[in-house]
């Protein structure tokens, strides 16, 4: 009994912690270890297979009832089972048996999850595989080998899931997963490339209309630095230049940005606007 109070009690101050690798989720079992199979009571009072032949892939969800994080994977996991429905996928949950049982049927309820509840009588599934946190989610193969679990992730739960799963029904390959668990970094808007050039034109366009020649030609160059081939940048500048009367130096960036775009209309204005001065 106090066994089982320091496992919930250890579970309940680990089930908030996101963990950066699967590892930490089962502390008896690895990916690629085969797993025995289990016939185990569930909720509805009948018996149940922890795992079957008949799946190629065997998904089980250690939750608790009760806390957040359970509540969200077990809704992460019913939208998943319902994409998976016409595959051979299976799908169980499994809660210890100290769980009350009215709590237990209120969180399947409200997460909406069809697939069957298994009990886990003293905990014997929970103690066989090492389960150190919840809530987690493992898969298995028609062998019964162990090819993936997922700890709790706030992100992309479902997807992370979902790509394991496609894994083991052989429609994607470990890249696709690595692709997921590894998405490309977001881009600040900084970070996009041109993204600094347009703006500093924009701004000196709108001191060009100001006739504030200098700092709308200090914005063009810098713009030039960011995105040397960007035309828009060049027109500024041909006539940042052409505004105070350098009209010589403006040609050439005029000449520059109609080689980059000829249909750019501020460097052909530009350019007849300075010429034969």
């Amino acid at each position: 009994m106090k066994r089982r109070l320091l496992l919930w009690a250890l579970g309940g101050a680990l089930s908030g912690v996101i963990w950066p690798l699967a590892g930490f989720a089962f502390a008896n079992v690895e990916v690629g270890q085969v797993l025995q199979n289990e016939d185990m009571p569930t909720l509805g009072g009948g018996h149940a297979p922890f795992l079957s032949r008949k799946a190629l892939a065997n998904v089980f969800i250690f939750f608790r009832p009760n806390q957040d994080h359970s509540l969200a994977t077990l809704k992460a996991m019913a939208l998943c089972e319902k994409e998976f429905a016409q595959k051979p996928v299976r799908w169980v949950a499994v809660v210890s048996d100290s769980a009350e049982k009215a709590a237990v049927q209120a969180t399947v309820a409200e997460a909406g999850i069809q697939m069957p509840v298994l009990v886990d009588e003293g905990d014997h599934l929970y103690g066989k595989l090492g389960v150190r946190l919840h809530p987690v989610v493992g898969i298995a193969d028609d062998k019964f080998q162990l090819v993936a679990y997922v700890p709790f992730h706030e992100i992309n739960y479902c997807d992370m899931v979902r790509v394991r799963i496609r894994k083991a029904l052989h429609e994607v390959d470990q890249a696709a997963v690595d692709r997921v668990d590894n998405p490309p970094k977001a881009l600040m808007p900084d970070d996009i490339p041109g993204a600094v050039a347009k703006r500093h034109v924009k701004l000196g366009e709108l001191l060009l209309r100001s006739r504030r020649w200098d700092k709308a030609a200090e914005n063009a160059r810098f713009a030039i630095e960011k995105l040397p081939a960007y035309a828009p940048a060049h027109a500024l500048l041909g006539n940042a230049l052409a505004g105070q009367g350098r009209c010589a130096e403006a040609g050439k960036s005029f000449e520059t940005a109609l080689r980059l775009d000829p249909a750019n209309q501020a460097a052909a204005a530009g350019r007849k606007g300075c010429a034969g001065k």
